[in-house]
């Protein structure tokens, strides 16, 4: 249980890796996460299969500015980990992983309120002085471990003593309910989804999403074909946008030589 529990904080570690190591990888989402629990847990095709429920459902979930809808990471681990050890599937992941992500978000905003001030200053003072090693190792590693260490350590604790505490919980809810949550995970995708393009909504995608809905409830195409679709359109659109700026290019250079000519 120990090493299980080491090796979920590991994991954990590796999503946040998202926010001070690889970049904009997308490696927080569950889709990503999901699998690494089941390798952990030993159920890896399980894992594949609530990691992209999970996602259809939070695919709606972006971080926009300051504004942080709930900790992703949490969710996709302890919602795999809960949806694993119970055998209740994405019912299970939904019901554990958002009220617990809830959670490491307030533990995450205290730490900023409280901690992150303390070595921010120490920045402030090696600024100061020109101390730029000391100030890129604790703008580094002060930022990571304030910010995501108590996050891990979170997750690491909610794995060991929740996994017996989530059965119970399970045990006790009424079947109704249980089934109640698997047809709202089923709505979830369509909200997620609505909430996306609620974003990137504008008048000149209209067309391409109206097209991708009769393709799909009349023609009956899968998804995949749909997105082939869509990379073929986008390709024609780069490749026609392009010849048309170099065109426009020649255009002007043509002009530009009429009038040094004259």
């Amino acid at each position: 249980m120990l090493v299980k529990t080491l090796l979920i904080g590991l994991v954990a570690l590796v999503g946040y890796s998202e926010y001070f190591l690889t970049g904009a990888s997308m490696i927080f989402r569950p889709i990503a996460l999901a699998p690494l629990v089941g390798i952990v847990l030993g159920n890896i095709p399980e894992a594949i299969k609530v990691g992209a429920a999970m996602e259809l459902a939070y695919i709606g979930v972006v971080e926009v500015g300051i504004s942080t809808p709930q900790d992703m990471v949490s969710a996709s681990v302890l919602g795999t980990t809960f949806a694993l050890s119970t055998g209740k599937g994405i019912s299970a992941a939904l019901t554990f992983g958002l009220p617990l992500s809830m959670l490491v978000l307030i533990v995450q905003n205290v730490m900023y309120i409280f901690v992150a001030p303390l070595y921010v200053n120490k920045m402030d003072e090696y600024a100061k002085k020109a101390e730029d090693r000391k100030l890129s190792l604790i703008a580094f590693w002060g930022g990571t471990a304030v910010n995501f260490l108590p996050s891990v350590l979170f997750i690491m604790l909610a794995y060991y003593f929740g996994t017996g505490f989530s059965k119970q919980i399970i045990s006790v809810i009424p079947q109704f309910v249980q089934d109640g949550l698997v047809v709202a995970s089923g709505l979830l995708p369509a909200f997620g989804f609505a909430l996306l393009i609620q974003q990137m909504l504008r008048k000149d995608i209209v067309p391409y999403m109206i097209l991708g809905f009769a393709l799909t409830a009349y023609l009956k195409i899968p998804i995949i074909g749909i997105a082939i679709f869509g990379l073929v359109i986008v390709m024609i659109l780069y490749y026609n946008e392009k010849k048309l700026k170099q065109q426009m290019d020649l255009i002007g250079k043509g002009a530009t030589d009429d009038d040094e000519s004259f």
